[in-house]
């Protein structure tokens, strides 16, 4: 389940929770969670849909649905930025750091990682 996760600010939250919990369930998420405000039963819904489309798989432990995700953050950062660069650049990834640049989103300092970074790649 790598190609193409494409999860809402809610639904990463979900999982970045279950990342970082290892697993639990949906009681679990929303003490995770609690400076978002969702209801338990809004985070039971996201991880019921999020298994039914293969991001998490559950287990009963005791009388609780836990959930574990099946997906790394790497994979969905991978995914995610794959989108964005093919949807709103074209899938053009020079265009994506131009508009960074240009935005004032990168600055000096950053900006110089990033050149040794690509000077790295060229070693």
């Amino acid at each position: 389940m790598t190609a193409n996760v494409r999860l809402s600010d809610q639904q990463y939250h979900i999982v970045q929770a279950l990342w970082v919990m290892g697993d639990g369930s949906a009681k679990d998420v929303q003490q995770h969670l609690s400076g978002l405000g969702l209801a338990h039963t809004t985070i039971g819904t996201i991880l019921t849909r999020l298994e039914k489309r293969g991001v998490l798989t559950s287990a009963t432990r005791g009388r609780e649905r836990v959930f574990r995700s099946l997906i790394s953050e790497g994979d969905v950062k991978r995914s995610m930025v794959s989108s964005l660069v093919s949807t709103l650049f074209k899938g053009d990834s020079k265009a994506l750091l131009a508009h960074l640049v240009n935005e004032g989103d990168i600055d000096a300092v950053e900006l110089s990682e990033i050149k040794a970074l690509l000077g790295r790649d060229q070693e």
